[in-house]
């Protein structure tokens, strides 16, 4: 068997108090020991190397060193010359967990609980109707292809219920299933669920690209095989719909040590994909035709999708210090649940600060409201550069929402909640009403993926080919563009977003540029709140997938074409363009 490619990953300890108060050496001693008293790390286990562990958490290498010198002395590890740290076999006995997994007790759901149950049952599909007309009304550019993870316009509304759901909660405050829709939204033509599919590899220069040659697929081949081997047959069985216990612990150290965020493993609930996990969130946390703030721009599915679920979206639009709170009030005071991405917005990549996130905090506390912190891509940031995350900040009103298909591959479909403590009862049992999301197997495959710590390989290896490409990019592209051309700085995230001056059509520049192989997304279409004439124009593109050789000829011709543009001339077609894969379809 081979030596993993990293240690488990050990949630710090982030008690602020205790944190402010004990030294280094203490608190990697502390986490450590209460890991293996509460069965996140189990006898056998490897830890992260010293090196590593002091990156991660931001300490000096001298202190975990000395907290594992500690650890050895008393049994609990043993550290092997040139293989690694181990968890000892009888160290759970030793630190006082009798050798098991601890489960924490159930927990009756609070007031708080009972509040979201109760709006749960008023909740409606008022932005059926809203989302259909608009569909019906924005004509659909059919040469470009779809980029956003949640359905278009046209589908959502096509898929949105015609009938008024039953309430979701009887009147003994137990829950039920909702029936099924009766049909399609009148008025537009039934959608075919049958086609031919065939997953292809993006375009040149697509934004949602990402990195798929150097992913490590013989070991996520090897763990599927081990996940349907004898000695698991188990994995055939029922799985709940909260998720595999194994993958809910995993995801629970995964992001207390990525973003610093402490959680149970019964507050994560696993999930096929963000739009999944936001649907929950809408249905039981916004009441019937409630408001919800989003950033603009923003994917241009995300407002159809709230909408289909019965919301009224309130575009905010963002400044240099981030989501405008202030703003915000001023369209919208009544909004129940806002749902931003502060460490790396899509497209722009600008970040909220730490003083808005604390406004937006007290709003939510000071008025009863909702905050759901997407976390996608946020990985690629390196852990001495990321403010501490709104779920850190506040665990009774902040969810957080991510997915791993950014920094594994995209048809992996697993996606996770994490949900405040004292609402952990009422979202399980609404989540066991759509029944298990994923097969065992590839649940406990992601599992063994994270905590063999290959997943954290895979992040570091992406952090540091992402950041070479970068130079690429900036040098290729944003350093050498025409006057009145701007780009937004780049950020860890592979994308970039070019600003077109007055004047210049983003959609028109699409056309030309998909002739010549170059598929990239319009500024303009994410700014889905604004009128059509009054939208800023930009181009949107990615540079995470594809040879170093692809790439600059790819830069090369946009660059080229944007200054025939800025001279007058149009941009050739023809001989010399990047010879593009087939485009990519995303349902």
């Amino acid at each position: 068997m081979s030596k993993p490619a990293s240690g488990a990953f050990i949630q710090p300890v982030l008690d602020e108090a205790a944190v402010r108060q004990a030294p280094q050496r203490v608190r990697v001693y502390r986490a450590i020991r209460t890991a293996i008293a509460g069965g996140a790390l189990a006898p056998g286990d490897r830890l992260p190397s010293a090196r590593q562990l002091a990156a991660d958490w931001g300490l000096a290498r001298g202190a975990v060193d000395e907290a594992f010198a500690q650890l050895q002395m008393e049994g609990l590890i043993r550290r092997r010359v040139g293989d690694g740290t181990y968890v000892e076999p009888a160290a759970a006995s030793a630190a006082g967990a009798g050798g098991r997994r601890l489960v924490p007790p159930p927990r009756e759901p609070s007031d708080l609980a009972h509040h979201v149950l109760a709006q749960a049952a008023r909740m409606g599909v008022a932005g059926a109707s809203r989302s259909a007309r608009w569909a019906r009304s924005t004509p659909a550019d059919q040469s470009t292809p779809s980029t956003t993870s949640g359905p278009s316009a046209a589908s959502a509304a096509s898929l949105a219920p015609s009938v008024q759901p039953a309430p979701l909660v009887r009147s003994d405050g137990s829950l039920r299933a909702t029936p099924a829709s009766a049909g399609p939204t009148e008025g537009l033509a039934p959608v075919r669920l049958e086609c031919a599919f065939v997953p292809q590899r993006a375009p040149t220069l697509h934004p949602r690209a990402i990195d798929l040659d150097s992913f490590a697929l013989p070991t996520w081949r090897r763990l599927l095989v081990a996940a349907a081997s004898e000695q698991r047959r188990e994995l055939l069985g029922p799985v709940s719909a909260t998720g595999l216990p194994a993958l809910r612990e995993s995801v629970a150290r995964y992001v207390g040590v990525m973003r610093g965020v402490p959680c149970r493993p019964e507050q994560v609930l696993i999930v096929a994909s963000p739009a999944e996990g936001l649907n929950l969130l809408v249905r039981l946390l916004l009441p019937n035709s409630g408001s919800v703030w989003v950033e603009e721009p923003t994917h241009p599915s995300l407002p159809s999708l709230l909408e289909s679920l019965g919301a009224r979206v309130t575009a905010v639009p963002l400044d240099a210090q981030g989501f405008d709170v202030a703003g915000a009030h001023e369209r919208d005071p009544a909004a129940t649940l806002v749902y931003l991405h502060p460490l790396g917005h899509y497209p722009l990549g600008r970040r909220t600060t730490v003083a808005r996130g604390d406004e937006l905090i007290e709003w939510a506390r000071r008025h009863g409201r909702w905050i759901v912190e997407g976390h996608f891509n946020d990985e690629l940031w390196p852990r001495e550069v990321q403010p501490p995350a709104l779920a850190r900040r506040d665990r009774e009103r902040v969810f957080l929402l991510g997915t791993f298909e950014s920094v594994m591959f995209p048809s992996l479909r697993l996606g996770y909640v994490v949900v405040p403590q004292a609402l952990v009862k009422p979202f399980a049992e609404a989540i066991t009403l759509g029944g298990p999301r994923a097969p065992a197997a590839t649940q406990w495959a992601l599992a063994e993926f994270i905590d063999r710590g290959h997943l954290h390989q895979r992040i570091l290896a992406l952090r540091e080919r992402y950041a070479k490409r970068r130079k690429r990019v900036q040098s290729g592209l944003v350093d050498r563009l025409p006057a009145g051309v701007r780009a937004e700085p780049l950020t860890p995230v592979p994308t970039a977003c070019l600003h077109l001056p007055e004047g210049a059509s983003d959609l028109e520049w699409l056309r030309r540029l998909r002739a010549q192989g170059l598929v990239l997304e319009p500024l303009s279409g994410m700014h889905w709140n604004q009128r059509v004439e009054r939208r800023p124009q930009g181009l949107v593109l990615g540079y995470g997938d594809w040879s170093d050789a692809v790439l600059d000829a790819a830069l090369a011709r946009l660059v080229q074409a944007l200054r025939e543009w800025r001279e007058g001339r149009e941009p050739p077609v023809g001989e010399g363009t990047v010879r593009a894969r087939a485009p990519m379809q995303l349902g």
